[in-house]
């Protein structure tokens, strides 16, 4: 009918899923993709929350635990605890026009950050609240970015099958004396997400700001 062969649109039709145009369901069929949130990464210090409110998106948030627990020795190592402390820990979900987007989990100090057990997170970017809430001022972070399936619980709250590409971001926020205030975990869904980074060239390439160590690792999975 239209004068062009199947393998000419079994072509085009590749390079638009390649480009994240398009899905591919088995037995379903092909279908338009729905647009991705871009989330930009770069050397400011920002929140989910306040990226999207600079663009003039909303996001609507579900908090599905907000409580006090003992930290763990991974998040004790994160955040430079004795493991006879114990935490706040806070779990939102988040969602952009009444889709999940990102799963969300800080651990936060007890002895810093316990006036956070007495306020409503619904409304509240968590980075806004440390600093005009509790009088933290915030001074750096750190980001480390890897991809992972997700597991049945994960699927669940994001809304995705088991098995599905997830993206995580997991860093650690410091006050500006040092101490760190935050580990957080984000799991972002892959099929609703894409992360871009803005680069600076420095003056003199391969005299200054060389990394101590490779800027990309690999990681081995768990064996859970």
């Amino acid at each position: 009918r239209y004068d062009v062969s199947r393998t000419v649109v079994r072509q085009a039709l590749s390079d638009l899923e390649r480009q994240g145009l398009l899905t591919r369901i088995k037995g379903k069929g092909t279908f338009v993709a729905a647009p991705k949130v871009s989330e930009f990464v770069a050397q400011s210090l920002t929140s989910l929350h306040e990226d999207l409110a600079a663009r003039g998106e909303q996001l609507e948030t579900r908090v599905l635990r907000l409580e006090v627990e003992p930290v763990s020795p991974h998040v004790a190592e994160m955040l430079q605890l004795p493991e006879t402390e114990q935490i706040v820990l806070l779990e939102r979900l988040r969602l952009l026009n009444g889709k999940p987007l990102v799963l969300t989990t800080a651990h936060m100090p007890y002895s810093l950050c316990a006036p956070i057990l007495d306020l409503d997170l619904t409304h509240r970017s968590l980075f806004e609240t440390y600093e005009h809430e509790l009088g933290f001022k915030l001074h750096r972070g750190t980001r480390a970015i890897e991809a992972r399936l997700a597991s049945n619980k994960i699927a669940q709250d994001l809304g995705i099958q088991e098995g599905a590409p997830v993206l995580i971001f997991t860093g650690v926020t410091h006050l500006e004396d040092g101490r760190p205030l935050e580990y957080f975990v984000g799991i972002h869904r892959g099929d609703r997400s894409r992360f871009e980074v803005e680069l600076f060239r420095p003056a003199h390439p391969g005299r200054e700001h060389a990394p101590a160590e490779p800027a990309w690792t690999t990681r081995e999975p768990d064996d859970e």
